[in-house]
């Protein structure tokens, strides 16, 4: 894989995790893990910028066997592994989130409300077992119908099938300016302000990194914003079109664990320099 010469120069990289990061099974694969501490002992950080809860995001670095910073429920935490307190923590206002909750009744959609630490469904909902096989380890939680907890929300998220969610896009996007398709069986949102890219601007000022010598890889419409403000943005080939348009590279599947592919050439490319 020939890198362009600007990739070689970046000194820090951000992740994506679902569709990018972590491979068909939701999980990041031992190669990948590699490639993040590899990416670190190089002095390239590795940030986490993820719609996971923080807990979750913050796994995979300890998984790799490093410290380091993330990015969790599409900005609405951020956090320094190695500090208690997290950087920042956004909840929305929670008329919106239960406005989000009142969508879905009646229609061919579930809400799913997340905390910080947590993902709350209703009970008997399919999207409990959807959250538990794309993130086992995560703390999912069922409540009764109507019980979905308002306050303290840091991302509300309306699931359906695919074919649904596209009859639903122009209706959904209207009612909630602020939602984006993050995957295809999901809309999302968090708190006013709180994207990925205000999170992670404040932890590459922290770390004395500019944007322009940022990467960035990604494959959703959540990803947009911030892809387009880092110097180097790379989309998954499983990427949405949006994504695409503004790559600068675009490499592999995130199944065939693309990732680690990239991080391995650049690390190769930049030792052979």
């Amino acid at each position: 894989m020939n890198l362009h010469d600007d990739l070689l120069d970046v000194r820090a990289v951000a992740f994506d995790v679902d569709g990018t990061l972590a491979g068909g099974d939701h999980r990041v694969s031992p190669r990948t893990l590699r490639a993040l501490a590899d990416l670190r002992a190089a002095g390239v950080e590795p940030i986490i910028v993820t719609g996971r809860i923080v807990g979750s995001a913050t796994a995979i670095l300890a998984d790799a066997g490093i410290d380091g910073y993330a990015v969790a429920s599409n900005g609405a935490v951020a956090v320094d592994t190695r500090d208690p307190d997290p950087l920042r923590a956004a909840v929305m206002d929670p008329d919106e989130a239960q406005a989000v909750v009142a969508f879905c009744d009646g229609r061919a959609v579930e809400p799913s409300l997340f905390t910080v630490d947590t993902m709350v469904v209703e009970e008997g909902s399919v999207v409990h077992d959807l959250l538990v096989r794309a993130d086992p380890a995560a703390p999912v939680r069922a409540v009764p119908a109507g019980e979905l907890p308002f306050a303290g929300t840091t991302k509300a998220c309306i699931f359906g099938k695919p074919a649904t969610l596209d009859a639903l896009d122009t209706e959904i996007r209207a009612e909630f300016p602020r939602m984006v398709r993050s995957m295809d069986t999901a809309f999302e949102m968090s708190a006013e302000g709180a994207d990925k890219w205000a999170a992670l601007s404040a932890i590459l000022e922290r770390i004395g990194v500019p944007p322009a010598f940022c990467a960035g890889i990604g494959d959703g419409e959540n990803d947009v914003v911030w892809l387009s403000r880092v110097g180097f943005p790379v989309a998954m080939g499983n990427a949405r079109e949006p994504v695409r348009e503004l790559a600068r590279l675009e490499i592999g599947h995130h199944a065939d664990e693309a990732v680690a592919e990239l991080v391995e050439a650049l690390l190769k490319g930049r030792s052979a320099r």
